[in-house]
């Protein structure tokens, strides 16, 4: 709780829908207890029911004084697995199972594979998904068939480039016409792709703005080079060329589409690995059987300390190369090691030894 005091029963505005959320119940929430209460104030930490379109990240406020907190950041998944029903039945009952645990982990997302039309669901790691097959048995009664995990690779552009397209057809009936101008570059922003808008004022209306600003974006986010998401990409909107009552939507999400590949197929493309950051705990007698095995893994150590009588490593390794580490640890350290595992970065990953 921010600011002010909220009772049962009240209505909030959810300032990113905008719309209005019932508060049925508060719930003063501990590790061993829970207790129904009637009011929180501010600085309270509480637990909420009631609220149907509210997700991890929103902001709730008076209806008069609407206002949006700085939202959560969250990592990207990097590890994803596909899942089906154990019968065909209980496909509809997957779909609004995985939605609502997306709704409630920010960090989880599920989706349906325009390829090969498996659902797959994505994760920060093995054991995040692994608790998620669990949840779905244990709450929603639902089994669930798995298939073998796979790492969440990325791609990034390799220079900077220009692109155009150009989209000029005509019948009898009528004819399209519009071109698009944009350029593509590397850049490291909060945002996966970062866009900016370069067109001069009036060059084409507001409604055709925002539709050529998300075509773009959604024609950018299959990659170029390698069909993955695109991250730590600048797109920059250049100039449109239209012609009075020949330039539609089609033409212009036509047009922009063909910008898109254009430029990203001249600035080539860059794979992209997770790396993760992983802290080992182990006694001495086994550091030097852990290190080997790390370094077979591509795994680089950064950091190495004493604690005690155990010796900690940090250490920045591959998720593709992280795979069943947790067993392979306790058979080099008879059980005693043991290691946490946290998203770290993206990097370029090696022409070699790649998970496709």
């Amino acid at each position: 709780m921010y600011s002010g005091v909220v009772k049962t029963n009240s209505r909030l505005l959810n300032s990113r829908t905008g719309k209005k959320e019932l508060i049925n119940q508060l719930w003063h929430i501990q590790s061993d207890s829970r207790e129904k209460i009637d009011q929180v104030a501010a600085g309270d930490i509480a637990g909420v029911i009631g609220p149907k379109e509210t997700v991890t990240g929103d902001t709730l406020c008076d209806q008069q004084r609407p206002l949006i907190l700085e939202t959560i950041a969250f990592p990207e998944t990097v590890i994803s697995m596909a899942v089906e029903p154990d019968s065909s039945a209980e496909r509809k009952k997957l779909a609004e199972t995985l939605s609502r645990l997306a709704k409630q982990d920010p960090t989880f997302t599920a989706a349906v594979s325009e390829d090969t039309g498996q659902t797959i669901i994505s994760g920060m790691g093995e054991l995040h998904l692994e608790v998620i097959r669990h949840r779905m048995e244990r709450d929603f009664n639902l089994k669930v068939k798995v298939h073998k995990p796979r790492v969440s690779y990325r791609e990034t552009i390799g220079q900077t480039a220009e692109g155009a397209g150009e989209f000029n057809r005509g019948t009898e009936e009528e004819a399209q016409f519009c071109k698009v101008k944009l350029e593509v570059e590397p850049f490291d922003g909060e945002q996966s792709i970062t866009l900016v808008n370069k067109l001069k004022h009036d060059t084409i209306s507001d409604d055709f703005t925002k539709l050529l600003e998300q075509t773009v974006l959604d024609e950018s986010r299959s990659g170029s080079m390698f069909g993955y998401p695109l991250m730590k990409a600048r797109i920059t909107l250049l100039d449109v060329e239209t012609r009075a009552e020949q330039t539609t939507d089609t033409a212009l999400q036509a047009a922009g589409s063909m910008a898109v590949r254009d430029a990203m197929d001249k600035a080539g493309g860059v794979l992209l690995e997770p790396i993760m950051r992983v802290e080992v705990t182990t006694p001495d007698e086994f550091l030097g059987n852990i290190q080997s095995d790390l370094n077979a893994r591509r795994a680089m150590i950064v950091n190495s300390e004493l604690r005690g009588d155990l010796s900690v490593l940090e250490v920045h390794a591959p998720l593709s190369k992280m795979f069943g580490y947790s067993s392979q640890i306790r058979s080099l350290s008879q059980g005693r090691a043991s290691f946490s595992m946290e998203p770290l970065r993206y990097a370029e990953a090696p022409n070699t030894d790649i998970d496709f």
